[in-house]
């Protein structure tokens, strides 16, 4: 039956016909929808009325199928609590398909629950079931938890170390995300796709080249790229370390077939280094290769359009991102609109877009709005948008110290000298900058 490609409703009519004595064949039954290309209520409701009618006494393997045919919902989780109130006992593969919803449900509270149960049952550093919980905990941005029970595993794979290099990558933590890469490579575990392209990562938000250009012959090597997942991480690599010819040639290396998360990465790239023309035209390119734009397109468009003071065009594309491609702006699209609107001194219509947005406003933008009225000497509404950024966050001295300078220019001393008091009575000090010449 596993080889089986024939719908499993076909099968599951011989089955009824022939009613096998043996549970085995409703189990294969109950996997097979699974499996199936049926959509998901189908898969679902079938398995469901084979488990129910025909299994009287289920097996943990009965639970598992069942489990793994009900995927990522909330059904999966009540039959697991179903199966322990039946008495019958999980094993590492029930963990892992349950935990996998865990992840994608983000019920991290019922994920540790399961931890409990693995841990009572001896699993939960064993290596089928210890990797399925890093990778939850991973996943659900627990990258310490993660770490931890992946340094009580007495035996480690290559999954087990994907999941925790990625979730360490996910969560922002790219020295130990190297580190652990470092450590399976020295354990001769075998690197996978993911490991590579979550090292890639790493190394992309650290912006050092070398170990860039390390990893790309690690991945030639072993026969990870040419590969889309890992090109994407090291195209986007390249990009932030500033390179991007390099970044440019694995594209067009991979073009055939790039996705839209390599051709974002692309434009992310030109955008960086202030190539506006260049993201455009990728842009019209993509769209021309029928890619539908996501939100991290326009994020790439909308802040080289800073970047280069093109405010109306900015505004333009904000609108059309909603209305022609039916993308909902996010607050760091409406940061980017601000940034450019009052890069180019049009400060009121900027605290319209940052007023008027369906967000409350946030330290960067208010942030933004400062720097640039420091830029354009308008003490009004750096007093303004020093204020709201001070409501956010009261510890911030970048808001006290622009103001005072504005403030300081147009020859406000007074003000100045109230403003050091109040910041001498809030008891914050200005962080002093340090180098190393």
């Amino acid at each position: 039956m596993n080889k089986c490609r024939s719908d499993p409703r076909t099968i599951h009519a011989r089955i009824i016909k022939c009613r096998p004595p043996d549970k085995a064949a409703y189990n294969g039954l109950i996997h097979h929808y699974s499996k199936s290309q049926l959509n998901k209520n189908l898969r679902q409701t079938y398995a469901l009325r084979v488990f129910h009618v025909y299994l009287s006494r289920p097996t943990v393997v009965s639970w598992t199928c069942l489990i793994s045919a009900l995927g990522d919902t909330h059904s999966s989780l009540t039959h697991f609590v179903s199966m322990l109130r039946y008495g019958t006992m999980p094993n590492q593969r029930t963990l892992a398909v349950l935990l996998k919803a865990c992840a994608a449900l983000c019920t991290v509270s019922f994920g540790m629950q399961v931890h409990g149960v693995a841990h009572k049952m001896s699993l939960s550093t064993e290596l089928f079931a210890g990797s399925a919980l890093v990778n939850f905990y991973s996943k659900s941005g627990r990258s310490d938890d993660a770490w931890k029970l992946f340094g009580e595993m007495p035996e480690r794979d290559p999954v087990s170390y994907s999941a925790v290099i990625v979730g360490l990558a996910q969560n922002s933590q790219p020295v130990d995300a190297l580190s652990c890469f470092a450590d399976m490579v020295a354990c001769g575990v075998p690197a996978t796709e993911y490991s590579v392209s979550a090292a890639l990562t790493s190394v992309g938000d650290m912006a050092v080249l070398e170990p860039c250009r390390i990893l790309h012959g690690h991945a030639v090597v072993t026969g990870h790229y040419p590969n889309v997942v890992v090109g994407t991480s090291l195209l986007d690599a390249y990009g932030k370390c500033g390179l991007i010819s390099e970044a440019r040639q694995i594209f067009d290396e991979l073009l055939p077939d790039m996705n839209l998360v390599g051709w974002n990465a692309m434009m992310s790239s030109y955008a960086q280094q202030g190539e506006s023309k260049l993201v455009l035209d990728m842009f019209t390119s993509m769209n021309a290769r029928g890619f539908t734009p996501d939100e991290y397109s326009f994020l790439a468009v909308l802040s080289c359009l800073q970047n280069a003071g093109l405010a109306d065009q900015a505004e333009g594309w904000l609108n059309e991102m909603k209305l022609k491609y039916g993308v909902e702006p996010q607050i760091e699209h409406y940061t980017c609109v601000v940034g450019a609107l009052s890069g180019v001194g049009r400060l009121k219509e900027a605290v319209r877009v940052a007023t008027s947005m369906p967000f409350e406003p946030d330290g960067a933008m208010w942030r933004t709005l400062l720097i640039a009225c420091a830029s354009h000497g308008d003490a009004d509404m750096a007093e303004t948008a020093s204020n709201r950024l001070l409501e956010l966050d009261p510890h911030d001295d970048s808001a006290y110290i622009i103001l005072a300078n504005i403030l300081s220019n147009k020859g406000k001393l007074a003000e100045v000298a109230e403003l050091r008091k109040k910041m001498k009575n809030s008891m914050i000090r200005r962080v002093v900058g340090r180098s190393w010449l």
